[in-house]
């Protein structure tokens, strides 16, 4: 099952990797660790996103399949 990545989860995996951009040059290790944490909050949202994405494609597929199997008994009936 080959799913393409919403524009909004590329979004949020884009945002997270400024994140860790920023968090290489800090000196601070607070600093760091702030734009660490965001950059995983950035990851979380965009997998949030292609989780939503996948079961949007599932359900489609499965009213598909059901669509077609209705079709399918009614002819054999």
């Amino acid at each position: 099952m080959l799913v393409s990545v919403s524009k909004e989860a590329t979004e949020c995996y884009g945002q997270a990797k400024k994140c860790a951009d920023m968090a290489q040059i800090q000196s601070d290790p607070k600093r760091r660790q702030e734009y660490l944490e965001m950059q995983r909050r950035w990851q979380s949202l965009a997998r949030s996103y292609e989780f939503s994405e996948q079961l949007e494609f599932l359900s489609n597929t499965e009213a598909k399949n059901k669509e077609a199997r209705q079709i399918i008994d009614e002819a054999a009936a």
